[in-house]
């Protein structure tokens, strides 16, 4: 029998629809349905390792919420952008070459049939599919070739729910002027506006006019809350920036490269007491940084290029000669290396670039793609630490030189000298329980480093992702109408 379907769509990225799924996978999930959630395509530079190769790091969490594993059939098509020129093509799990953003009408047929088999595996094995739609389904320029939003809404006979964000303003034109745009509005059944700041009776008025001109009802008001969950938009990091640093807390700058990824591999800093955590591409805030972090980038070649444009690397080669830590994750640790070599174009037209030569070690592209999740401990064998690779780029260490961490086996994986360390693991510093004792080692020895003093409250082991999963589903679910919600997905 075919589930039934969800579907969230939103009046914009990044107004919520990731965590709104996220939310209502668990309440459904804790209610006893057999969920599972689905994005035909998504756009992101977050991914994660699944069984059978990559996905979307926001499906991966909604599959959490729904007390699954993860799977690439959750996410079927997964696009990393990588300049002017188009995007990298992930197609159920696999890199499946480049994709133009401005691709003419017809030309994805590869993309349509692997969205139709994934969601038909996933509608055999599963009662009810929560879909999340992208962007917004009403870009009238492009919906000829959007599989994301309202095709796959009628692809799937799913009854859609529009989300507005309220934070930005204008969310009663936004809804209102969806509606209206989106082909097929007939299928959006429900409004709901989210990240409420305030009484949200004073939008009582609003909501009467919205269903006066469209017939759809306002299923809920949600107010603005931080689940303290792993955004998926790099807009994240602009509409939360951190505010000035408190007396005495350690600054640490994640340098926001053009082509970021998996940024939320530092979100467990930010969580630290006595820590300062930044997104800046600017000289100023590499001055002001105590310690400074060169993230993962689909782009590192274009990135290091980028940081070259801004004089960003005479600040970092100035911060290390200052004794600064500086710590590299996957792309920023090869940027942090003497070369980059890319003889097959692999990410770039470069066949070799150098590095910032602050670390012993080269970097060498190849096509296939090391996935998956590893582990192990600290150089000196005190902490576990966990994580997993997603890489084209093989970083190779010169004989002798200091590993970071050690894997099974005894394997040595990343490079350190002196304050500069680096690593091709993704996540190492958000462990939970035991494994969060490396991050507060780690934090230590750079506030020792910097001459910073201990936080005034001792770090508390932080709610794990599934208790704010539960908190999330709870605040969400207060302010829905969920009888109206579950009613809606058996509606003819």
């Amino acid at each position: 029998m075919k589930a039934r379907a969800l579907m969230i769509q939103g009046t914009a990225s990044h107004v919520g629809k990731s965590l709104l799924c996220a939310a209502l996978c668990r309440i459904f999930a804790r209610a006893g349905r057999r969920v599972a959630p689905f994005k035909a395509q998504n756009m992101s530079l977050n991914a994660v390792p699944a069984p059978g190769g990559e996905m979307g790091a926001a499906q991966a969490l909604q599959a959490r919420a729904c007390y699954l594993e993860p799977r690439v059939e959750m996410n079927p098509v997964l696009l990393k952008p990588a300049g002017p020129e188009g995007c990298h093509r992930i197609l159920l799990g696999r890199p499946a070459g480049r994709l133009a953003y401005a691709s003419p009408a017809g030309a994805e047929a590869e993309t349509i049939a692997a969205i139709r088999a994934a969601y038909a595996q996933l509608s055999a094995e599963y009662e009810l599919l929560l879909i999340e739609g992208a962007g917004s389904p009403a870009e009238i320029n492009r919906l000829d070739r959007d599989p994301a939003n309202m095709w796959m809404a009628r692809e799937a006979d799913a009854r859609v729910i529009l989300l507005g964000d309220i934070d930005c303003g204008g969310v009663f034109a936004a809804l209102l002027g969806t509606w209206m745009l989106a082909p097929e509005a007939e299928r959006i059944r429900g409004f709901i506006i989210n990240k409420m700041r305030g009484d949200p009776r004073g939008l009582a008025s609003g909501t009467a006019a919205l269903q006066r001109k469209t017939g759809v009802p306002t299923l809920g008001i949600i107010p603005w809350a931080d689940p303290g969950l792993p955004e998926e938009d790099a807009a994240a990091l602009s509409r939360s920036a951190a505010g000035p640093a408190a007396e005495g807390s350690l600054r640490i700058l994640v340098v926001r490269l053009p082509h970021i990824a998996n940024f939320t591999d530092f979100d467990a800093l930010a969580r630290e007491p006595g820590v300062h955590l930044e997104y800046a591409f600017t000289a100023a805030a590499l001055r002001r940084a105590d310690v400074i972090i060169l993230p993962g980038t689909r782009s590192t070649v274009a990135d290091l290029q980028a940081l070259r444009a801004a004089a960003l690397d005479c600040e970092l080669l100035e911060a290390a000669a200052q004794g600064k830590p500086i710590l590299g994750v996957c792309g920023g640790y090869q940027m942090l290396g003497r070369e980059i070599h890319d003889p097959d174009s692999i990410e770039s037209s470069q066949p070799m670039m150098p590095g910032l030569n602050l670390l012993p070690v080269t970097t060498h592209f190849q096509a296939d793609k090391n996935l998956g999740p590893v582990s192990g401990c600290d150089a000196a064998g005190r902490f576990p630490v966990a994580g997993y690779f997603m890489q084209h780029g093989r970083v190779i260490a010169d004989p002798g030189h200091a590993p970071w961490m050690r894997l099974e086996n005894s394997l040595p994986e990343g490079c350190q000298a002196g304050r500069i360390a680096g690593t091709s693991l993704h996540e190492v510093l958000n462990g939970e329980a035991g494994l969060a004792a490396f991050r507060r080692a780690l934090l230590a020895e750079w506030r020792t480093a910097c001459g910073k003093p201990a936080p005034a409250q001792d770090a508390a082991d932080a709610l794990s992702l599934d208790q704010r999963l539960d908190a999330w589903a709870d605040h969400v679910r207060r302010h829905l109408d969920m009888e109206a919600i579950g009613n809606l997905i058996h509606q003819p």
